[in-house]
Order: structure tokens, then sequence, then C-alpha cells
């Protein structure tokens, strides 16, 4: 596949259409147009320009720092998101991330494509861009929802502690409601597989002259990508901040359990 200069003809035709449409109409929305314009153009062109670096470089220990620091930059959006304190779950949700990102993402490779190298760039980089994509949109959520539960309802919490439950079986109500609001965002997507903007995958492989068994394939692999990686982050990220939400005695430590919108 080759966008050539008809190519960006037609994309500054299709993007005419909405100036125009908010032009005519007199939409209230031209500085939002132009925001979101800017940031898109210049996201994506600073990534094109390290993407270009690194797979031309395609060296294993540049492509592993490329990993880790967008597993960083989505451990802080995370963190962010969830509204928890980014001094006490910054790490615990670091290294959840990238231990499931590169456990995942190293199987895939191995599994899905014929390559020797796991760390090849090529493979390496779109896969595990994907399964971070995935963590951050659905951890964010479930963290704030685990945290919320254990501090607006602390009453359930000893209360059941208090007729003779373990303490994972007191926060297992709370780890529940998590874990279902990490998995609905990816199998929300996957009941509208076929129509939307969701198969992007498949639709590109598609387009670049893949065949139509093989993108159908990697569209699912991406899909249970995602589907593993968002929970099973999760689920490592709680274990790890056990001891900033809970003191040596199993108890709520009310100073953490208090969110950045709060303090």
């Amino acid at each position: 596949m080759n966008i050539g200069f008809m190519g960006i003809c037609i994309l500054v035709i299709l993007l005419c259409v909405p100036v125009y449409l908010i032009y005519f109409y007199k939409l209230n929305l031209q500085r939002k147009f132009a925001l979101a314009l800017a940031k898109v153009v210049g996201y994506l062109a600073l990534t094109g320009i390290m993407l270009e670096f690194v797979f031309r470089m395609n060296n294993i220990a540049l492509n592993i720092l490329w990993v880790v620091v967008l597993a960083l930059l989505t451990s802080v959006v995370t963190v962010n998101r969830a509204r928890l304190t980014m001094k006490s779950y910054f790490i615990p949700a670091f290294i959840s991330t990238l231990v499931v990102t590169f456990g995942i993402g190293v199987l895939v490779v191995l599994a899905a494509f014929s390559t020797e190298n796991p760390f090849d760039a090529r493979y390496l980089i779109p896969v595990t861009g994907f399964i971070l994509g995935g963590i951050m949109e659905s951890n964010c959520k479930a963290l704030e929802t685990y945290y919320a539960g254990l501090r607006n309802h602390n009453a359930l919490f000893y209360y059941l502690l208090g007729n003779g439950a373990s303490h994972n079986q007191a926060v297992r109500y709370f780890v529940k409601r998590a874990l279902e609001r990490s998995m609905i965002p990816s199998l929300g997507r996957m009941a509208y597989i076929i129509i939307g903007v969701t198969p992007m995958v498949m639709w590109a492989m598609l387009l670049a002259g893949s065949d139509v068994y093989s993108a159908v394939l990697m569209q699912l692999l991406t899909f249970a990508m995602v589907l593993a990686a968002s929970p099973l982050a999760l689920l490592l990220t709680l274990m790890l901040a056990k001891r900033y939400a809970f003191d040596e005695y199993g108890k709520l430590k009310s100073q953490e359990m208090v969110n950045k919108a709060e303090a």
C-alpha cells in the first residue's frame, strides 16, 4: 500500500467537509475542531517520526525500551483517570502493565508469526501497542470502581470480616465488580465485531493485501489479547497495591482511600 499525492489530496478534501458544515450551519465547534485536528496531526507526526527511527534501527534493546516507555505512559494515564494518588499506585500499575504486556505480547508474537525473534520491531511494537491500549481503556475505570467501592461501602467489608470471612473473601465482591468493569469494554467491542469502527485490524489488513482468513484470525487474536491482558493486569495491580490500601492487620487505610478529587 502506497498513499501518494492523490491520497493526500483526498485527505484534505475529506477534512474540508466538516469545516464547511461548521461554517455553513454556524456550529460553535471551530475551536474544538481546530484543537482536535492539531492534536491528532501533532501526535501522529511525533509518533511517526519515533516509530520510523525504531523500525529502521530494529534494535532489541531499543524495541524493549519503546515498550517500557509506552507502559510507563499507560500507567500514568490509568492511575490519573482512576483518580488515585500517583505516589502510591503508579509503581504497582506500571509493574503489572509491563509484566502482562511483555508476557502476552511475546507469547502471541512467537505463536502467531513466523519469526525466531519475538522482539522484532515489526511484530513486538504493534502487538504490545494493542495490549497497552486495551489495558488503559479498561482498567482506569476498573481501578476507580474497586477503590470507590471500598471507600463508599467499607461497612460491607467490615461486616464480612466480622462474620468470619478472610481478607480475600471480604474483598472478593469489590474485585468482582472491578473485573466486570474491566471486561465490559472488550465484550462490548466483540458484540459488533463486523460493523462500526472497532474491527480496524481486519479492515487494515485487507487494505494492505492480506487474505480474508488471516485478517479475521488476526482480529480475533487482537480481541483475545486485550480480553486476557486487561483483567490480568488489573488483578496484579490490586495485589501489588494491597499494602497501600490496607494495613498489616488487613484494615482499610482511610487516608489512602481518598481520591485526588477529594484531596
